[in-house]
């Protein structure tokens, strides 16, 4: 299916799941105020606003024999409102997350009130796991450099654990199959509210990468953020001494006719969201393939890398 370009990756009645494409803000800000936001292509949608479910059909409960005939209906139809309320349709979807207006890939949504906080409390509580894959080169605004406590862990592939001294300039290079895990508090930066900088009085912010491919200075990644900040996987890797490739804020200005310069976007790309699913507390993983544009970049400039990314990733060409 498609609305305005959005393509609804799964729909049931308590959940919508979407492939959002880069360019697109997710809400209403006072900077994009209608008309042109993801949040306006579900409003004009009118077919997520209607399906054929109906609240299931109980017996009495045991407590209501010996009442009147008229308390026991009166006692039937409360029941009944009460299910419309918390599993029937919500007046429009409900956002559970966000992606950044550059960012492409999974989002969801919740279209029924038990769904929303039955999801809502895994975001609350961490236990979902969303996975991006992000291109990125050593280098990063002096602006970016820790105000704040920083520290990178490594998990090596055996089980062991060690501490990453910084500054450095090497440790995504030399990670081979481990996971690196960047912990250090964002807050919006006081210089430039647009962007958010590792500092003393930030929120506790946890990020995990781990290198898929690299080559000329490209390095792709998977990346796993452990906490849901403000530009966290940017402004992280930033800290870090790394920038993603394309992206207008958090990396320096690059030189015309360099491969930097033919993305006009950050490659991050929301690859996987995996939850449980209400009703029944199903484990499921949500899949958005890559988007277009990322994959002609690197078919140009990345070519060993889109080898090594899941092929569901990749739309069949």
């Amino acid at each position: 299916m498609q609305n305005n370009s959005v393509s609804i990756l799964y729909q049931d009645h308590y959940l919508l799941i979407l492939n959002k494409p880069a360019g697109i803000v997710v809400h209403p800000t006072y900077k994009h105020t209608e008309g042109d936001t993801l949040w306006d292509a579900l409003l004009a949608d009118t077919s997520l606003q209607v399906d054929d479910w109906l609240p299931e059909e109980l017996p009495d409960e045991p407590q209501w024999a010996g009442a009147p005939p008229d308390i026991q209906q009166m006692l039937r139809q409360k029941r009944t409102a009460q299910m419309w309320k918390e599993d029937g349709l919500l007046q429009h979807p409900c956002l559970l997350h966000r992606l950044d207006k550059d960012t492409s890939g999974v989002i969801a949504l919740a279209r029924t009130e038990r769904a929303r906080r039955f999801i809502a409390k895994q975001f609350r509580n961490h236990t979902i796991e969303k996975r991006y894959l992000a291109v990125v080169r050593i280098g990063a605004p002096e602006w970016a450099i820790p105000r704040g406590p920083l520290s990178v862990t490594r998990y090596h592939v055996d089980g062991s654990v060690e501490g990453v001294s910084l500054p450095t300039s090497d440790a995504l290079e030399t990670s081979g199959d481990d996971t690196l895990e960047i912990n250090g508090p964002l807050w919006r930066d006081l210089d430039d509210r647009r962007r958010c900088i590792v500092t003393e009085d930030g929120q506790e912010s946890v990020t995990r990468v781990r290198v898929l491919a690299q080559t000329d200075g490209f390095i792709l990644l998977d990346v796993r953020p452990l906490t849901g900040r403000t530009h966290q996987i940017r402004a992280h890797l930033a800290a870090f001494g790394y920038s993603i490739v394309g992206d207008q804020v958090y990396a320096s200005p690059v030189q015309p006719e360099t491969p930097e310069s033919m993305l006009h976007r950050q490659f991050l790309h929301a690859a996987s969201l995996s939850m449980r699913r209400y009703p029944g507390n199903a484990p499921c993983t949500f899949v958005a393939p890559l988007a277009d544009d990322l994959v002609a970049w690197m078919k140009q400039y990345f070519p060993t890398g889109l080898g090594v990314i899941d092929a569901s990733t990749v739309p069949a060409q």
